[in-house]
């Protein structure tokens, strides 16, 4: 029971809104050449400049699994079907962005036959084999080699298992269900930029659809060079990509269908004959819309800012379309739920295009929302994170992703009763098999063996425990969140 906002206790209270809440799928293609695994080892426990660098996020040992989660999750939610306190049946799902990796149509593609039900073909570029940094060309140590007979450091050092037959397993064609409720769909990052941080133009598309990966950096950078790179990447400098381009590749079957998506494609793609709502929310061209179901109105934002970096703003003309729609609805007396992909403490980036007008950001946005009594919730993702954080009239429910542990997403009802809301927020595992086996293969022991894996990575595994960044706080998880009925 969180009161910070009053210490009314409900008793019960009718349901207005009983919804799923996924986030952060990350639907990878883990053998794109236009991933940068390479600049995750440098977030490792034995980096030098780690306490300068903190995550990185651009290597998972499970990311080549992130097809079969999805499926296991839409399972899970399938499974339920109904709110635990309220007893009512879920309205609608909502899937708040980073629901591809890396931008590109062969992951949109993936993301929603998943969520629409179908079949799903999770791979890309050579179809007889796996070419990526998990393979046994251009070995690489640090990276998770679950085929292979020669060692390699996560096996070694950190006890990942030898699983033969795996990179086969995982690129194999499945049938899923989809989700039984209709989904409103979130623009994200990872939706619209590589690795979620530059766009397309800084490197060029052949980056993505072409034959040449990078293994390696240029072999004379010392560590104060490594960090000016990753700097560099992460505000989209020019050198920084022209130094990327001197370091070591390979060569990988070259994928026409791993092609870069824009915004609008990624809105366009939602808008399909059987789409339950129509457009999944979106209407073209733009990736923020209003949703209304009952007394409760959704306004769904588009946090992404597409000149790049990973953390969010908003435009100015959205901005004034928020304002406007929150003043509607105190007007209307109607509940609020906010949805975007980024927290309201990630909105802190201003790149913007020579000649445009700057991005709305953090404190510029509590602004428009102070004062509106109708704003109940917020529902976001990006940081990978279970929080919870009070806002004054207001909740902020923050779910994980379902690429790290826990691989979790959440069921979320709003209730009223006699002058207080509650929004009662619980967690729920995905239908993976808890023990996938030694030799997994089905869909739903991949997702077991990729939940597994995501327990243990060795950047965050001494977190495990109840304490766990990521999981969050037992504040942070199942919890009946109370505030006082604004009408």
């Amino acid at each position: 029971m969180r009161t910070e906002l009053t210490s009314a206790v409900p008793a019960g209270g009718e349901p207005l809104l009983v919804l799923a809440h996924l986030s952060d799928l990350h639907v990878c293609d883990a053998q794109s050449p236009a991933r940068v695994e390479l600049l995750d080892r440098w977030a490792d426990p034995d980096s030098p400049i780690l306490e300068q660098i903190g995550e990185v996020g651009t290597y998972r040992a499970q990311e080549i699994m992130t097809a079969q989660v999805v499926d296991a999750a839409v399972r899970a939610v399938n499974g339920v079907g109904r709110g635990p306190v309220s007893g009512a049946p879920i309205d609608f799902a909502i899937v708040t962005g980073d629901n591809t990796d890396n931008a590109q149509a062969n992951e949109l593609d993936w993301y929603l036959s998943l969520l629409e039900g179908g079949t799903v073909i999770p791979d890309s570029g050579d179809r007889t084999r796996w070419e990526g940094v998990a393979d046994e060309r251009c070995f690489d140590d640090r990276f998770w080699h679950p085929d292979s007979s020669r060692g390699d450091i996560p096996r070694d050092r950190w006890g990942l298992p030898s699983v033969p037959g795996l990179l086969d397993a995982v690129r194999a064609p499945f049938d899923t269900p989809g989700l039984a409720a209709p989904w409103l769909a979130v623009h994200g990052n990872h939706d619209r930029l590589l690795q979620g941080t530059v766009p397309v133009e800084f490197v060029g598309p052949s980056a993505a659809t072409g034959s040449a990966k990078l293994i390696g950096l240029p072999s004379d950078l010392d560590h104060a060079s490594v960090l000016r790179l990753l700097a560099g990447l992460e505000n989209c400098d020019p050198g920084a990509a022209r130094l990327l381009a001197q370091g070591r590749f390979r060569r990988v079957t070259p994928d026409a269908g791993r092609r870069v998506i824009t915004r609008a494609e990624f809105v366009a793609a939602h808008i399909r004959p059987g789409a339950r709502p129509p457009g999944h929310g979106f209407t073209w061209p733009t990736a923020y819309y209003r949703f209304d179901h009952g007394a409760v109105t959704v306004l769904v934002l588009d946090t992404v800012n597409e000149h790049g970096g990973w953390q969010g703003s908003l435009d100015g003309t959205q901005c004034q379309w928020l304002a406007d729609q929150l003043a509607e609805a105190d007007a209307e007396r109607r509940y609020v739920v906010l949805a975007s992909h980024h927290p309201l403490d990630t909105l802190t980036n201003p790149m913007v295009a020579a000649g445009s007008s700057g991005r709305i950001l953090r404190d510029d946005l509590r602004a428009v929302l102070d004062g509106h009594p109708s704003l109940v919730l917020w529902l976001n993702g990006h940081t990978h994170r279970s929080t919870v954080t009070p806002r004054g009239s207001w909740w902020e429910v923050t779910t994980p992703s379902l690429i790290d542990w826990p691989q979790q997403t959440r069921l979320v009802e709003v209730l009223r009763d006699r002058g207080t809301l509650a929004i009662a927020a619980t967690m729920l595992d995905h239908a993976g098999d808890p023990d996938p086996g030694e030799s997994p293969a089905a869909p739903t022991q991949l997702a077991g063996l990729s939940r597994l894996l995501a327990a243990n990575d060795w950047q965050t595994r001494e977190l495990l425990g109840t304490s766990h960044s990521r999981a969050g706080s037992t504040a942070d998880r199942n919890v009946l969140l109370t505030l006082p009925d604004p009408w």
